[in-house]
Parts: structure tokens; sequence; C-alpha cells
């Protein structure tokens, strides 16, 4: 390998290594959402343990995006009935997108799992891309008044 080539090499490496810094960063930590239309569950398929969910939670919904052939999706569910069990108020339930690519072109879910919290009106008040960061769905209820 040639002088320019190990210059090369090293400018390859670097901006591959801050790239995955970047993306391990910003990963299932989340954003608010400002000024979202209400969602309807109905409309969009929304399922739980395999029913049709029409209502929304009556404090909050964490709905959850997912498809057939993800691995991190099983732990993420438990990880949300989980906290639906704890707190009151608060509904989970689940969009299978390996069939509906128009919800994820409308929603611009480009990775799953993709959670959303919805307030009592069904407006997205909160979203997260890949497997939500320790904390991270507590912290954001609690914002909306769910302990």
């Amino acid at each position: 390998m040639e002088f320019s080539g190990i210059y090369l090499a090293i400018g390859l490496f670097g901006l591959t290594l801050i790239a995955g810094i970047f993306y391990k960063v910003s990963t299932g930590s989340g954003r608010s959402v400002q000024r979202s239309p209400a969602i309807d569950l109905e409309r969009i398929g929304a399922h739980k343990n395999g029913f049709a969910v029409k209502d929304l939670g009556k404090a909050a919904t964490l709905l959850q995006f997912s498809t057939e052939y993800c691995g991190q999706c099983p732990g993420v569910r438990r990880s949300l009935s989980q906290i639906e069990y704890r707190t009151g108020g608060v509904l989970h339930a689940e969009v299978d997108l390996t069939d509906r690519l128009d919800l994820a072109a409308k929603f611009s879910i480009s990775q799953t799992p993709t959670v959303f919290i919805l307030n009592a009106k069904g407006e997205v008040t909160f979203r997260v891309s890949g497997v939500p960061k320790a904390g991270l769905i507590q912290h954001e209820l609690a914002k909306l008044g769910i302990k």
C-alpha cells in the first residue's frame, strides 16, 4: 500500500467510527413531537394480544410499530407491557408494519421498533426509533403527569 492509501484507510476508519458513534447515541433516545394530529387506533389496525384495539388509554397510549422480522421488538413489547401493567391509565398497543408500508411512509418510520407516546387525545407527544433507552418512557410519561 502506498502512502496516500494509508491516509485513505485512516480517513475511512475515522468516518466509520464517527458514523457509528452518532448512530449509537441517537438510536433509542427519541424526540418530542409538536402539533400532531390524533391517531385513530382502529383505522391503523392497532392490536393487543391478537385483538383489535379501538380505544386509547385513559391517560396515555404506548403505540409500538413492529415487523415480523424484528429481533428487538419482542423485548420492547415486554417492557412496554410491564409499564402498562404498573401504570394506571396507560395502554400498550402494537401495529405490524410488515405489510403496511403505507403507514411506515405516513409516519416516517424507517426502523422497528418505533414507539409513539400518545396523550389522552391520541396526539403523538414523543417518538423513539429503536429500542428505548432505560427509563426514557417512564420519564416522558411523567411529563404527561403519569407516574
